[in-house]
């Protein structure tokens, strides 16, 4: 008996993850390419393979639109099975449920789409590659190390079958890689752009229809908006304080959800956290009230949208009577966490069982990971293994951080023990306004996130590779601020995110003064180039004397900041260091402090 260490790979990442206008194309492309592998594991697993990534529990794991999230790559044992024989049929099987999807929304929008450009497109989409090998269990780690070479060459070796170009016909707004298969009648032209929230001139090609348009069994397609997520915090001090908020869910509802999405709030894929207000988050914000009417058709002076204008209107004066915010802060955090030296943890599994309980462990901490975010008010995009791509409000940012850190070291606990690598998880943060274009706020964050993993230079000294916090402020004016810390590996040492989190409450409370970190960037520039055998005194003292002259308007931490100056600041670069943190931790503070909220509260709740 002859056996096999069977790899496959399924894309094209690029076109069904990272070419995304909505969070909507976003999350749909991740959860699209997790069910097209999960369809081609499963059926390696029913023509008698031993899955090994991903490790299912049971064969609920892999039914349809079961919670596991199955990465683009597959690896499996064959005992006896011709591997060429079990690819083709995995093969055959991604690509049915992938057409499973696009007939869906090719029989919904038949009437406007160019069915010659749809059909030339759609065979086309699925990028399957396979590699198998004979392996011994004896070398399971030498034949796993050799069979993912091979797969890497047979990947850049791929095909490259004759374009299919239309002259004329306008590319996808996504990516620009294909043609656009829209062809919309005038006479349905706006009403299908508002459904479609398709802004003039944007065109979709297969991919990015199907992404944009298709239903799932309770016929909701939506999903939360960057502006929901960034609002949030606002609306559950309102509701937290009493505001009605119904007024203003009745006129999202007069407009319709072809207008003003409402979000499912039930269901395993719903967001009961969002009950409050199921609905767009751009509504709150009149600055967007233009391109709202301009996306789904409608004049300002629509009596449904003035009804709309009116209750916000009304929750604004509410919210200035009890001295609130009359808008909600239009920022929110990108969250990107990637685990630490999984690829030399990888290097050491000495058998496909080793590595099934490994994988294993991993799918219980993406399980755990996406409890974790929605606890803390945040909208998974993604968490496959070691990898979380996620949206959360400012003010819940470095909670839902540090939790989800915790609970990766606590599922590789097993895995992290001597001689084993330590396994730790990176989280990166951006901070930025929720109108940054989509593919901004996502390279904002995996730049925090490479921040995380490796220190750079001008960061405060002493800072290990990996294991690392990053926060990144990315205003829409101004420079972009960046702090780095290692997360604690030993009892008695600092939690970043409780030390970010008691500066942003300090300030948010004006117990230290909001210029104070101004005010030390431009003392830190003044010590730029002073030897180091006289700044440490100096420093300090020109420091104390601008605390000095600092009266906060609330209950003074000023003590506190001396004691951090006492015991952190020695040189200019250290100063800068903890200006950053000021920095960082005003731009988390500035989202509005709220009691948690329970999810099944109402709209009208007070």
């Amino acid at each position: 008996m002859t056996g096999y260490l069977l790899a496959l790979s399924i894309g094209p990442v690029q076109e069904f993850i990272a070419a995304a206008r909505r969070t909507r194309d976003l999350w749909f492309g991740s959860y699209l390419l997790s069910e097209i592998s999960k369809a081609a594991a499963k059926s390696v697993q029913d023509q008698g393979g031993k899955l090994i990534f991903p490790a299912p529990a049971g064969n609920a794991d892999l039914a349809p639109d079961s919670l596991l999230n199955v990465a683009n790559v597959i690896l499996a044992e064959l005992n006896d099975t011709d591997p060429a024989a079990v690819a083709g049929k995995a093969k055959n099987a991604a690509g049915q449920c992938w057409r499973a999807f696009a007939d869906q929304v090719c029989r919904q929008y038949q009437g406007v789409i160019r069915a010659e450009i749809w059909n030339d497109q759609v065979d086309d989409v699925i990028e399957f590659y396979a590699a198998w090998r004979p392996y011994a269990q004896e070398t399971y780690q030498k034949d796993r190390a050799l069979l993912m070479r091979l797969l890497a060459a047979r990947k850049r070796c791929r095909d490259f079958p004759p374009a299919k170009g239309r002259a004329g016909v306008p590319k996808s707004s996504l990516d620009g890689l294909r043609e656009s298969v829209l062809g919309l009648p005038s006479a349905a032209s706006q009403q299908l752009r508002g459904r479609l929230r398709l802004r003039a001139g944007e065109q979709l090609d297969v991919i990015g229809l199907v992404k944009r348009a298709w239903q799932p069994k309770d016929g909701n397609p939506s999903y939360p908006s960057v502006a929901r997520i960034a609002a949030d915090p606002w609306i559950r001090l309102l509701q937290s304080k009493g505001i009605n908020l119904r007024p203003l869910a009745t006129a999202c509802d007069a407009l319709g959800p072809d207008v003003v999405h409402k979000l499912n709030t039930a269901g395993a894929r719903g967001h009961p956290r969002y009950t409050a207000f199921p609905y767009e988050g751009s509504v709150l914000y009149r600055s967007r009230h233009p391109d709202l009417c301009e996306e789904t058709g409608i004049t300002s002076g629509n009596p449904k949208f003035m009804q709309l204008v009116e209750a916000l209107d009304g929750v604004s004066q509410a919210a200035k009577g009890k001295g609130l915010p009359s808008e909600p802060n239009p920022y929110l955090a990108v969250l990107v966490a990637d685990g630490d030296r999984m690829g030399a943890a990888l290097a050491q599994l000495a058998s496909p069982d080793q590595h099934r309980q490994f994988s294993q462990a991993l799918a219980g901490f993406a399980g755990k990971a996406a409890r974790i975010v929605g606890k803390h008010q945040g909208v998974l995009v993604y968490s496959g293994g070691d990898d979380v791509l996620a949206f959360v409000p400012l003010d819940r940012c470095l909670e839902c951080a540090h939790a989800l850190h915790e609970a990766f070291g606590t599922a590789l606990a097993d895995w992290s023990q001597r001689p084993n690598p330590e396994l730790t998880l990176s989280v990166g943060l951006a901070i930025a306004h929720f109108m940054e274009p989509l593919e901004d706020l996502l390279r904002y964050g995996r730049a925090a996130e490479k921040h995380a993993k490796q220190p750079r230079p001008g960061d405060l000294p002493h800072q290990a590779d990996r294991n690392g916090l990053a926060v990144h402020v990315v205003k829409r004016g101004g420079e972009p601020v960046a702090v780095r810390m290692n997360w604690p590996d030993g009892a008695g040492q600092t939690n970043p995110t409780d030390h970010l989190r008691q500066l942003a409450d300090w300030l948010a409370d004006q117990s230290v003064p909001g210029t104070l970190p101004y005010d030390l960037h431009a003392l830190a520039r003044v010590y730029e180039h002073w030897p180091a055998k006289t700044v440490t005194d100096a420093i300090r003292r020109d420091v104390l004397a601008v605390l000095e002259r600092k009266q906060p308007r609330g209950a003074s931490k000023m003590k506190d900041i001396k004691k951090l100056i006492q015991a952190h600041v020695q040189d200019a670069q250290s100063l800068r260091g903890l200006a950053d943190q000021l920095l960082v931790a005003k731009a988390i503070g500035a989202a509005p402090k709220s009691a948690a909220v329970s999810p099944a509260a109402g709209a009208g709740s007070p």
